[in-house]
């Protein structure tokens, strides 16, 4: 049967491998990987409820051919990639999207390999933890699950993701107690903590913790979801009505400087020496190709020096100077916002939020650190 219409709404049942949008896709992946030399994939089943891993597996399938030949050797090996995923988060349906339990967690991960065709994963990573019903279900269950998923070889390390910082930081902690330090978590992955608007990630006490306990801190969002473009965010976008007019105001700077704000964000983000990956979410050829233009500005240049040093090689002269006022912490567009600590939303209350009117029948507490 065909598809329906709309992609969004397309299940993992659903999918015809050779429907022109999916095509698109699995090209803009092997475009990605072969032509731009990306090699990491960052994926989860929350992302389009299990779309997002079938098509990585059928690109998997046609990357990973084997050529013919005297030494019959594949194209590439999987040892040359490195595919993330995720657990905790599935559904659009409220009542099935968050779902932390020791079993669902083991059956998410072989669901997962069966999807993405691949024998493991490199790092599994706890999504979205602040929206857990309690503390507990994630020390006595999902922690564990992800443990047992090692040992089984179904991963190589163990992440986790998710917006408060405070919140990773209280989980890691929690976790070296109960297991040791060293024993469970290899990465952390944010998003939305470095950026234009909001530095907290650096220029607050958690990178710091992560490099002390030997945790690779990673970076997303370097666009703030939509709030750093000059189309602005979508409606469901969580930034208060303050940043958001703000973000307005960066965007007709650049427009009046002729700067792209896109290109800018993502520079001044990818220029960061501290954070060693910064993930893009990218869609299509033309994206990526917009993304290896920007990242090759960096060839060459010494990740041993300073990100100020960094950035005076790679920004224009006018990027520099609309940066210049954007950074202004006295006169800036996001002066007020720096001072009154306005810069971020607040992630946990969104997930007592959906606890309160998506599952008023469920039981959670209120555990997060703020």
């Amino acid at each position: 049967t065909n598809p329906p219409p709309d992609a969004d709404s397309w299940t993992p049942e659903a999918l015809e491998r050779d429907h022109p949008t999916v095509r698109e896709w699995i090209k803009t992946i092997k475009y990605a990987i072969q032509e731009c030399g990306i090699n990491l994939l960052d994926t989860a089943p929350w992302y389009g409820h299990g779309t997002s891993e079938v098509v990585i597996g059928w690109a998997m399938e046609e990357l990973l051919v084997v050529v013919k030949g005297d030494d019959e050797a594949p194209a590439m090996s999987r040892g040359d990639l490195i595919i993330n995923t995720k657990v905790g988060r599935y559904e659009a349906d409220p009542a099935k999207q968050f779902d932390f339990s020791y079993d669902t967690t083991i059956r998410s991960v072989e669901r997962s390999l069966q999807r993405m065709k691949c024998d493991y994963i490199d790092i599994l990573q706890l999504h979205d933890p602040e929206f857990a019903p309690t503390l507990t279900v994630l020390l006595e269950e999902t922690i564990p699950a992800m443990l047992e998923c090692r040992k089984r070889g179904y991963c190589r390390g163990l992440g986790i993701t998710g917006y408060p910082l405070k919140v990773q930081q209280q989980i890691l902690e929690a976790s070296v107690e109960k297991f040791g330090d060293g024993v469970v978590f290899d990465q952390s992955l944010t998003y939305g903590h470095y950026n234009l608007h909001d530095k907290s990630l650096v220029e607050g006490p958690f990178a710091s913790y992560c490099e002390q306990h030997k945790l690779v801190c990673m970076a997303a969002a370097p666009l703030s979801m939509g709030l750093l473009t000059h189309q602005g965010p979508p409606e469901w976008h969580p930034a208060t009505a303050k940043l958001r007019e703000a973000c307005v105001e960066v965007a007709r700077i650049c427009e009046e400087a002729k700067v792209d704000l896109p290109t800018l964000a993502m520079v001044v983000a990818l220029a960061r020496v501290e954070i060693p990956c910064t993930l893009l979410g990218m869609k299509n050829t033309e994206q990526v190709q917009f993304a290896h233009k920007l990242a090759s500005r960096f060839i060459g240049l010494d990740y041993e020096a300073s990100s100020e040093s960094l950035l005076g090689h790679v920004l224009t002269d006018e990027e520099d100077e609309v940066y210049k006022r954007i950074s202004d912490t006295e006169n800036g567009p996001f002066a007020s916002l720096w001072k009154s600590k306005e810069y971020e939303w607040d992630g946990v209350e969104g997930a007592h939020l959906f606890w309160r009117e998506e599952q008023p029948l469920a039981k959670w507490e209120e555990w997060q650190d703020r």
